[in-house]
């Protein structure tokens, strides 16, 4: 895991310091809420991250995004609460295809790479991290606020693969999923966040 960790990182630097001739990038800040395939013991995830993204066609934009992304977990037993609290950190690659080049522009887009997971559990001091692979396919949505300011809008459904991040909460019951917390593997996610951008359209 640690080698796929340097590789990814040395993609993700290469990437930054390449390719210095494109016109236009970008940079947006974001705010994220979503609900989870957890959501019978979740109220959702929130968070927010940033997107750095190079226009290499008028229509077409690669980039690197990374996020922060919280959610609280709680399960009512008949002799106790299970609590605990999962952390995802999203890295990514992503591509995006503009359907429109002027005023209000729709995308489709997909970003791929590495998720880091913490899981926390209140009841015992005990937490867990792992690294995992991920996809998330998004639509979004950009309105111009001006020459260098627009307000980007983006819906996204976030796959991790692999296996769960989880903590056993009672050494008592092992093996029944009752008493685990874990990190969730799907999340259905809105975020919403003001871009500025560099340069000029080619």
């Amino acid at each position: 895991m640690k080698k796929l960790l340097v590789v990814f990182s040395l993609t993700l630097i290469s990437f930054l310091f390449s390719n210095q001739t494109f016109a236009q990038s970008t940079l947006t800040v974001q705010g994220t809420y979503g609900f989870t395939n957890q959501t019978y013991i979740s109220k959702g995830i929130y968070g927010g991250g940033l997107q750095y993204r190079n226009f290499i066609k008028p229509n077409i934009a690669v980039g690197i995004s990374g996020k922060y992304w919280m959610e609280e977990i709680k399960r009512d037993l008949s002799s106790k609460s299970i609590r605990g609290k999962a952390t995802t950190i999203p890295v990514n690659l992503f591509a995006e295809y503009y359907f429109q080049t002027e005023g209000i522009r729709t995308y489709a887009g997909l970003e791929a790479g590495a998720n880091i997971l913490k899981i926390e559990g209140y009841n015992i001091q005990i937490d867990k991290n792992v690294v995992r692979p991920g996809v998330a396919p998004k639509v979004g949505l950009v309105l111009p606020m001006g020459r260098r300011l627009s307000f980007t809008v983006e819906l996204a459904y976030n796959i991790i693969i692999g296996g769960a991040n989880s903590i056993l909460m009672d050494p008592l019951k092992p093996g029944n999923e009752k008493y685990e917390v874990k990190n969730s593997n799907q999340a259905v996610t809105a975020s919403g966040g003001i871009t500025y951008i560099f340069g000029k359209k080619k």
